[in-house]
């Protein structure tokens, strides 16, 4: 027992702290607070958005977000010299002449490539509202970035100065306030005094405690508690806890059998994964202000989160460790990628869309469809554990019959989750946007998700497939949720649900969803065959 507690402490171990230490006047300015992306969040997450989305890493060269910031800050137009801004896209390295393995960039060395004047001066010509070409989308991502760095340097990002009037009126930047003529002579000495210290480094933290001091006195100011709680969900990595221990649990559950104190520890180690996702939620829903389901990140941790539920229900239930395994197989998974991808499922807590504030049915109708979106991942996962008892031979009688038995009221709960999400969709968008039903690319692939589930449970009610054949189709059925709840944001890109568009990672689905047919392929060829063998 002791030697599994000691391998979930190594895995827990990395999570203990950053991979630098922070001073304390760095540590003091994260809590400062920044009107950024339509809410007021803590200059922290500020930092840890802007670094990610420029270099690709909250933590580039293993330092804290924040003093990466302030080190851009201080190097003012010397930050052009600095190779941080990312660029990866293999088609246009080609086409700019740029070598193939680098991965980083000067702001200099790509506004010296004719190229790269080409394509700026194209943008440029665009009327605004102009839609970007498709071709041309990752060096306006690329040209974004390059403006932007410049912009942090001066200062021009940094949006800390609040209004006289009230906490939702805009606020000002450090660049404007140094420029601006009628503003109070305090804040641009502090504002000054700050940047002077942080170049020079030294006598720090007196300038930001008078910074600090200087913006909290010039009107409403964010209350300190919830600007806390949000820097605790930045450095606390509930999900990525919450994936370890799940990681734990599998393996526990994988060398042990039911009853025996492993068997216990895996279930104990679910259930705690299962209360750091949970509380994850209560922190994303405390700094949000609404339901944590409303963007391709939100329902990624959120489908986990239920299939790890539904598979503690049943495990309490038939204490049969099938569900558990192929629960936190799934979740760790969806959780890991959600962990890893942000440039696909982008972390940010961001303000509702007007068509997304009646928080009653976004939360009826998202939380239940994805609940039933759950239901499958671990129906899916159930099916890969009855396809490989298959592949390993005719002599798993007993372990198929309960496998099979478990997969079928997966399957069940899922249809009946994903109808009710889909009828109170109708409500929703009657509701929002005057009509029950209008073949929109999301409600048709739903609609189609739902149809092929109900054609497996009617093909197993009336015996048309076996316990092989629930299992196999279930994995099949799996890759039209997957468009269903993917492919129609990330590939498709149409239709009214645009506030749930993104881009990336479809060779990825794609890579997943031919190995899922080769795999049941395989498995059924391997089957029929040893069928075949014994005639």
């Amino acid at each position: 027992m002791s030697r599994w507690i000691l391998l979930l402490c190594l895995l827990l171990a990395p999570l203990a702290a950053w991979a630098e230490e922070v001073p304390d006047w760095a540590d003091r300015f994260r809590y400062l607070a920044v009107q950024q992306g339509g809410r007021l969040k803590p200059f922290d997450t500020f930092a840890l958005e802007t670094v990610r989305y420029i270099t690709g890493k909250a933590e580039f060269e293993k330092r804290d977000p924040v003093v990466t910031m302030l080190q851009w800050y201080a190097a003012g137009p010397k930050v052009a010299e600095l190779p941080v801004i990312e660029f990866r896209n293999k088609d246009w390295h080609k086409t700019l002449g740029l070598p193939g393995d680098q991965r980083y960039f000067t702001v200099n060395e790509l506004n010296a490539n004719p190229e790269v004047v080409k394509v700026r001066e194209e943008l440029h010509k665009m009327k605004p509202g102009d839609k970007v070409p498709n071709r041309l989308s990752a060096m306006s991502d690329l040209l974004s970035k390059m403006g932007y760095l410049e912009m942090i340097s001066k200062g021009a990002s940094w949006t800390l100065v609040p209004s006289p009037d009230a906490l939702t009126s805009p606020w000002a930047n450090f660049y404007e306030v140094q420029n601006a003529e009628n503003a109070p002579p305090e804040l641009k000495k502090a504002i000054e005094n700050f940047h002077t210290a942080v170049v020079n480094k030294s006598g720090e933290e007196k300038a930001v405690n008078e910074l600090a001091a200087a913006l909290q006195a010039i009107g409403p100011y964010p209350d300190g508690t919830a600007l806390s709680r949000e820097v605790h969900y930045n450095h606390f990595h509930p999900f990525r806890k919450a994936w370890m221990l799940y990681l734990f649990s599998l393996v526990c559950l994988f060398l042990t059998t039911r009853g025996t104190s492993l068997y216990w520890l895996g279930v104990a180690g679910a259930a705690g994964g299962w209360a750091l996702h949970a509380y994850g939620f209560y922190l994303r829903c405390a700094i949000g202000g609404r339901p944590p389901v409303t963007n391709m990140y939100e329902s990624v941790i959120w489908v986990a989160f239920g299939a790890i539920t539904f598979a503690l229900i049943f495990e309490l239930l038939y204490r049969q460790r099938s569900y558990l395994m192929a629960a936190c197989s799934g979740a760790v998974i969806c959780l890991a990628l959600a962990d890893q991808l942000p440039a696909v499922l982008d972390p940010s807590i961001r303000p509702l869309m007007p068509v997304l504030r009646s928080n009653f049915w976004l939360t009826i109708h998202v939380l239940t469809i994805t609940l039933g979106y759950a239901a499958f991942l671990l129906s899916m996962g159930l099916g890969h554990m009855v396809l490989w008892k298959h592949l390993q031979g005719p002599d798993q009688k007993e372990e198929l019959t309960a496998l099979h038995t478990a997969l079928y009221k997966a399957i069940q709960v899922g249809v009946v989750l994903l109808a009710a999400g889909t009828l109170l969709g109708g409500v929703w968008a009657n509701y929002s946007w005057g009509r029950f039903w209008g073949w929109d690319p999301k409600e048709v692939w739903a609609l189609i998700a739902l149809l092929g589930y109900l054609a497996i449970l009617h093909a197993r009610f009336t015996n048309w497939i076996g316990a092989f054949g629930i299992a196999a189709w279930s994995v099949l059925a799996f890759q039209g949720v997957l468009m269903a709840w993917y492919g129609v944001n990330f590939v498709l890109g149409a239709g009214l649900h645009s506030y749930g568009f993104g881009t990336g990672g479809v060779q990825y689905v794609a890579v997943y969803s031919a190995a899922e047919v080769l795999f049941v392929a395989f498995t059924a060829w391997r089957v029929k065959g040893r069928l075949r063998d014994k005639v």
